[in-house]
């Protein structure tokens, strides 16, 4: 499902960034498709004030917002140097707040309530517009709580952009830059929602028919989770940092204050249900579930099918599968959408989409995410447009709002406010029928898998930390759900996201004496070349590698010795020529030593390929047929003393026997 209807196209909001470059000291520029004349909203200025002091100089639109950052303290916080997003409600927002929940005026806020509405208010970092593009603010604000950026065009003003916080509040100036920040004023107060990811379902008319079968499943009891009340963690650790002494230089590394639950559901609207397979209610949904899942699991075919929250009835299989147990914006899922454009100045978008794995609620099964320049897909296969299977549209916030009030309409309902975040999740539209079918197990799937370290626990990404790009200020985990830490204690951060020769510029830094194990992702059923990709150093140590099943793992091989480049004879590294048929026997001759190059789909800074790099390569560490029912680790244990050993962990690679043994050799990107 395409938006017809759509004024704004998918990709407006991204070229924000192009923006960017030309707007330091002149108006911003806008995007030609809309309006070629910017209004005077358009414009940023240079003010010299502190954001305390940009508010409290212009009384008749901030005091009543003034006020409230009076009493809650945050006021004295934004008199400070520091980096703020301040999101500033004017009088007449506040105004409409204060009648919409019963109060005369702002002294009939409780303490408690100006805490909140001033937190929500106020992201530590700052953000102006050109940074953001069709998704999450990177950073949470003070509550704890991402907010979503999207943009929408106005027709009345002849097709001008409009910016919105939430879906629902508006950006009426913006890009006010102060001396500790920026400032952007809103015509409503944000109210993110206190609803918990199902109740947040349930409030939107439009997937009527998802929630049904949401509820009947039992999985919405699942997404009730939030806070682990038994995680603790030293005030220090949260607000001073902890030393982190990294190749030389010295990071700091902030534990979460809080360890959160987060989920993403990605749900039909009963619009797409009807329109891509005439499904216009639950007894026919629950046949086409049915019809599906048959077909994936034939011996439980007729067995499970009344006994709906059973993780084997085929419907509970078609709703678990739409279900994350990560929190993820659309901006969240590859790297497409960060600060830096990876996809153009790391990745080499003519050899590879931007890719990551996830594991999905559904039992033994995970799901592909792509971001080619169209979007983002579900469960694609192909590069660019040369794909073979489309895979599934995930709709970007303004997209998806736009769906939103276009389908009430449509459908004879009062048009509400969208909000898509929920206090513990997120949920986005789809634009086609998602499923586990045997085409995505046995076609899509069929293909080399290379799953990113930071997607193997949904720890990171609930807590926000992928993507970091606050250079010394890196995110570390004492706790790390899925995996072990067998009684040692390294410092383990996910290091910040810069242009470097990490694969999709995210990894795990352990340091110290560790000796670590993770639960791998069930992987569909094949024969699998498991391949662990790291780069050498002098800082580096030596590791024993074990696989197998939790209570069974196995040494694969002798120990590693990370400190070794790839010229060394015990790996054989030799740099490309130009005659190609060399260069075959040069990587089968690694193959056979059990090394390969890295990719050279991916540029380090744009310039340097990580395969002419003879620090980068895979190491290849077992041959195994894998069962998705089952579950397997990997141990990775320091065997030399070195209480300041540096292991960064970026990805591994499952590559079937099909792609590994082929007919055709196996590509190099």
């Amino acid at each position: 499902m395409r938006l017809k209807n759509k004024i704004l196209s998918r990709s407006a909001c991204r070229h924000f960034m192009v923006a960017a470059l030309l707007a330091p000291f002149f108006s911003l520029l806008l995007f030609s498709s809309c309006s070629d004349e910017p209004t005077a909203e358009n414009y940023y200025t240079f003010t010299g004030e502190m954001a305390s002091n940009y508010l409290e100089n212009r009384p008749e639109m901030f005091s009543e917002f003034t006020e409230i950052l009076q009493r809650s303290g945050i006021l004295g916080m934004l008199a400070t140097y520091g980096t703020y997003t301040c999101l500033a409600p004017t009088n007449d927002a506040v105004n409409q707040y204060l009648l919409q929940h019963g109060y005369e005026s702002v002294e009939d806020l409780s303490k408690e309530e100006c805490d909140t509405i001033s937190w929500n208010h106020i992201i530590p970092a700052t953000y102006f517009t050109t940074d953001l593009s069709d998704g999450n603010i990177p950073t949470p604000n003070m509550n704890d709580r991402f907010l979503t950026f999207s943009c929408d065009s106005d027709a009345a003003k002849g097709g001008n952009v409009m910016y919105y916080i939430n879906m629902a509040s508006k950006l009426i100036l913006r890009d006010d830059s102060v001396e500790n920040g920026v400032v952007h004023t809103l015509d409503r107060v944000i109210q993110p929602s206190s609803s918990y990811l199902p109740e947040l379902l349930s409030e939107d008319k439009n997937i009527s028919l998802f929630t049904s079968a949401l509820f009947l499943t039992g999985l919405s009891d699942s997404l009730y989770a939030y806070l682990d009340n038994n995680y603790s963690v030293g005030i220090d650790s949260i607000n001073k940092g902890i030393p982190f002494h990294r190749s030389g230089a010295t990071y700091y590394m902030y534990y979460p204050a809080t360890r959160m639950k987060r989920f993403t559901a990605l749900v039909e609207t009963n619009k797409v249900f009807k329109e891509k397979a005439g499904i216009e209610t639950l007894d026919e949904l629950k046949a086409y579930a049915k019809e599906v899942y048959d077909a994936v699991y034939p011996e439980d075919a007729g067995l499970y099918d009344d006994d709906f929250t059973n993780r084997k009835n085929p419907l509970n299989r078609f709703i678990a599968y739409h279900l994350l147990p990560y929190y993820g914006a659309i901006n969240d899922f590859t790297i497409s959408e960060s600060g830096i454009d990876y996809k153009t100045t790391c990745a080499m978008p003519n050899l590879i989409d931007c890719t990551d794995w996830f594991t999905t609620m559904m039992p033994g099964t995970i799901m592909k995410m792509s971001s080619p320049a169209e979007g983002l897909f579900i469960n694609r296969k192909g590069v660019a447009a040369n794909y073979s299977v489309r895979g599934i549209m995930v709709l970007t916030p303004s997209e998806m709002n736009t769906a939103h009030d276009q389908e009430l309409a449509e459908a004879g309902l009062p048009v509400d406010t969208l909000n898509q975040q929920a206090l513990n999740g997120i949920y986005h539209y789809i634009d086609d029928i998602l499923t586990y079918n045997t085409n995505t197990r046995d076609v899509v799937f069929n293909d080399r898998i290379r799953w990113n370290v930071v997607t193997m626990s949904n720890e990171f990404l609930n807590a926000g930390a992928r993507g970091n790009t606050n250079g010394q200020h890196l995110m570390g985990f004492k706790q790390v759900e899925g995996w072990d830490f067998h009684g040692v204690n390294p410092t383990l951060a996910l290091r910040e996201r810069s242009v470097w020769n990490a694969t999709y510029a995210d990894a795990v830094d352990l340091i110290g004496q560790f000796d670590v194990s993770f639960k791998l992702p069930p992987v569909p059923a094949n024969t699998y070349e498991i391949r662990f990709a790291y780069g050498a150093g002098v800082d580096r140590g030596v590791v024993q590698i074990y696989f197998g099943e939790k209570d069974n793992m196995q040494p694969m091989g002798l120990p590693i010795d990370f400190r070794i480049w790839g010229g060394d004879p015990s790996i054989g590294w030799v740099a490309d020529v130009e005659d190609n048929e060399e260069n075959r026997a040069i990587d089968k001759a690694m193959h056979n030593r059990g090394f390969m190059k890295d990719m050279d789909s991916w540029n380090q800074g744009g310039v340097n390929n990580l395969r002419a790099n003879n620090g980068k390569y895979r190491k290849i560490l077992t041959t195994q047929a894998l069962d998705p029912s089952k579950e397997y680790w990997l141990r990775i244990k320091l065997v030399i003393e070195n209480a300041e050993a540096e292991l960064p962990i970026n990805y591994f690679e499952f590559c079937p026997k099909s792609v590994y043994a082929g007919l055709t050799a196996e590509d190099t990107h």
